[in-house]
Formats: C-alpha cells, sequence, structure tokens
C-alpha cells in the first residue's frame, strides 16, 4: 500500500464547546482589537528584525549561527494576513454592533419617543466666559 492523505474533518463547533460563546459582543470587539493590535506588532517586530539581519550580514556570515533571514521573509506575509483578518473581524463586529444600534434606533422611532422608556435629561450650565485682562 502507499502513502495516504490524512483524511481532516472539519465540523463546526457545538455552541456549548465554543469558547467564544463565553464572551459578550463588547468582550469579543475588545479581543477582535487586541488580536489586531498583537499581530501589527509582531509584523513591525518581523520587519525590523529583518533589517536587522541584512545590516548584520552585509558585512558577512556570522561564525557559529543560522542565518533567520529566510524564516523572517517566510513569516512576514503570514503576519500581514493575520493582521488584515484581525482588521476584518474587528470591522464585522463592529459593522454588526452598529446594525443593531441602528435596529434599535429605528424600532425606538416608529413606537415613538414614549416607549424608550425613562429619558433623563441632563440639564448642561452655560459656557463660562473668559475674562480678558
Amino acid at each position: 500500500m502507499g502513502w495516504r492523505r490524512p483524511v481532516i474533518v472539519l465540523e463546526p463547533m457545538p455552541a456549548s464547546k465554543n469558547p467564544l460563546a463565553k464572551l459578550d459582543r463588547q468582550e469579543l470587539m475588545w479581543l477582535a482589537g487586541i488580536l489586531k493590535d498583537a499581530c501589527r506588532e509582531r509584523l513591525e517586530k518581523n520587519l525590523v528584525s529583518q533589517a536587522f539581519e541584512d545590516r548584520l550580514y552585509q558585512r558577512g556570515p556570522v561564525e557559529g549561527r543560522l542565518d533567520p533571514r529566510p524564516f523572517l521573509k517566510i513569516w512576514e506575509p503570514r503576519y500581514r494576513k493575520f493582521l488584515e483578518v484581525a482588521a476584518e473581524i474587528q470591522v464585522m463586529l463592529e459593522a454588526s454592533d452598529a446594525r443593531a444600534v441602528a435596529q434599535s434606533l429605528r424600532s425606538i422611532a416608529r413606537r415613538g419617543p414614549a416607549s424608550a422608556g425613562s429619558v433623563v435629561e441632563i440639564d448642561v450650565p452655560p459656557a463660562r466666559r473668559k475674562r480678558s485682562r
């Protein structure tokens, strides 16, 4: 028998086992922001490391040290892709949040302001004039 490719079956994770189900919408937005920031930092670190290694190896190979530049170059497009996906996730979450707010505002507008519940009015004191001397 020859070599057979392994079969990988991807099934949706049940909601009870999904760790993201523990987070509310705001926490998901924060998580997406953290992920995006981490991806950006990793990409920036990779680019700085590439520049450093390029300068270092301009003088010639370093004795007793493997050249990390090929590995840095392999990971750069991956980090760019991760950053792009993380940014898209954050935009999607913000858009769905904005959609939910817009829908709730539309439903309040249809029913009228009395159905919105209690409205708290805040009196803002007039701005103070600066005295010129």
